[in-house]
């Protein structure tokens, strides 16, 4: 791995989100929340239809991290805020900058888009292992 200096780019992450990575993932989280696999209860909510689970996001911020760092990274800090609904159909970009390197802690800002509208920020920490 070269030396990361702030104002490095975290590699760019992007994920194709499917109806089936939808409930997937609410399977593997054991998030049943109607919501996430039947749209119709979702457009009774007022959804456009099955929406990712927020949570998911996190997992897009850690993987970004991990792929594009190597496997000798660990996320020690990881806290991120919502900001759009996510379906079916969009193509997630997850980016993000370097803002502080201290011995082996590096310091991050994240953002996910969605269509052009930002889906959910991040600040998030890693530290390199040996």
């Amino acid at each position: 791995m070269t030396e990361i200096k702030i104002g490095d780019s975290v590699p760019l992450l992007e994920k194709l989100v499917t109806a089936d990575l939808i409930m997937a993932y609410g399977a593997a989280t054991w998030d049943w929340h109607r919501m996430h696999y039947d749209a119709d209860f979702a457009r009774e909510q007022g959804l456009p239809g099955v929406v990712l689970d927020g949570q998911a996001m996190g997992a897009i911020f850690a993987r970004a991290l991990t792929d594009g760092f190597g496997p000798r990274v660990f996320v020690t800090k990881l806290s991120f805020r919502l900001r759009a609904m996510v379906e079916p159909g969009d193509v997630l970009r997850c980016e993000g900058e370097v803002l502080s390197v201290e011995d082996s802690v590096i310091g991050l800002t994240q953002r996910i888009t969605a269509g052009g509208r930002i889906a959910a920020e991040a600040t998030s920490e890693i530290r390199l292992g040996n």
